[in-house]
């Protein structure tokens, strides 16, 4: 009777102490190998590397050749003890900044070197135009989060990899990006995936159809506005996340103790309110002079007017050029302000972009 005790308390025993061991070694094989690749470490070579760190794979075949109950047991807990190290040094390692990290590039890869893709900040992650927009709680996480790639990759395949990793680690419906030529990320829009609101919603909120009386002309999602319902309720400040024009029905997302609230009371007017964004940094451009000056953005509004660019287009357009120049040390010249300004035109109106060509430089 003893003896049937005995085994597995000693397979048990055993087990700890040799998990505890792999625990820790392959914690440290995990967060390294996180920290240098920024992918996750495959569960299988991570639990060999675990099992054989110890010299247990030598003893596993005694074990199999004479089973016991005490072994399996050992078995079992060293398992254990693995996996959890493997997620554990995972986790840690990927909520540790990588600054600093350039002088330890290419150690332990012989000539093979690496390179870091960092994304913008958060204020400068835009969204994608006419498609759903991705939640604030997601941009953050996303905000300067790096990607270690190979240095020798060309700029098509980074941008293919970093847009690979976003949408399938992240869940976004899709990424376009664009890079400088020392690899730097320019310009990054984003957006939520197509498949329903259920992407977007957040888990305290639910999403509700409000119809409408009238409705603004170009209504869009996105857009901010104040609901005044046929009840004298009012929703101050909500965004619009869906529209059916047809119905006149708008749908928001809003605290489940709002449904009473607004349950079968239609909206006798809908007022579209303007969005508060940050204002553009401004730019200092070097004269012919050679003096240097603040350039006003009112001279490109001013020219993409002229050639028939809608304001608010031609907002848009000046408030994506005045970031992706303020990345660039100062002063920038004129011809990079008309480079990127023709950039971002032939992306809403490729007849302007080519009327602009034809336009001197901004004086």
């Amino acid at each position: 009777m003893i003896e049937i005790l005995l085994d597995p308390l000693t397979g048990l025993l055993d087990g700890l102490i040799s998990g505890t061991i792999a625990f820790f070694a392959v914690l440290m094989f995990s967060f390294f190998y996180r920290f240098f690749t920024n992918e996750k470490i495959p569960t299988f070579i991570g639990i060999a590397f675990g099992l054989g760190f110890w010299g247990f794979t030598g003893g596993l075949l005694d074990i199999f050749q004479q089973p016991t109950l005490g072994g399996a047991i050992k078995i079992l807990t060293v398992l254990i003890f693995v996996v959890w190290g493997i997620n554990t040094g995972d986790k840690i390692s990927a909520k540790i900044p990588k600054k600093g990290t350039e002088m330890l590039k290419g150690i332990g890869y012989g000539n093979k070197k690496f390179t870091t893709i960092k994304l913008p900040h958060e204020r400068l992650i835009f969204d994608i135009v006419s498609k759903p927009k991705l939640p604030n709680s997601l941009k953050m996480e996303l905000s300067e989060r790096e990607f270690t790639l190979p240095s020798d990759l060309l700029p098509e395949t980074i941008i293919k990899r970093v847009k690979r990793r976003l949408i399938t680690d992240w869940g976004l419906g899709d990424a376009e990006i664009e890079l400088s030529k020392d690899g730097r990320i320019t310009h990054l829009s984003v957006s939520a995936k197509d498949e329903g609101l259920s992407v977007i919603l957040p888990r305290d909120k639910i999403a509700l159809p409000i119809e409408c009386e009238l409705l603004p002309s170009t209504l869009a999602i996105g857009d901010y506005v104040t609901v005044f319902l046929e009840n004298k309720h009012i929703i101050e400040r909500i965004e619009v996340k869906g529209i059916d024009e047809k119905k006149k029905v708008i749908t928001i997302f809003s605290d489940p103790t709002d449904l009473e609230m607004i349950r079968n009371s239609k909206a006798k007017l809908v007022i579209a309110l303007p969005i508060s964004v940050p204002k553009p940094p401004e730019l200092s451009v070097e004269c012919e002079s050679g003096s240097i000056e603040e350039f006003k953005a009112e001279k490109i509004l001013k020219t993409l007017n002229e050639i028939g660019v809608d304001s608010k287009v031609a907002n848009e357009i000046i408030n994506r050029v005045q970031y992706k120049l303020y990345k660039i040390d100062p002063p920038v010249t004129k011809a990079n302000i008309k480079k990127v300004t023709l950039r971002e035109l032939e992306k809403e109106n490729s007849n302007a972009a080519n009327m602009l060509k034809k336009r001197k430089i901004w004086k």
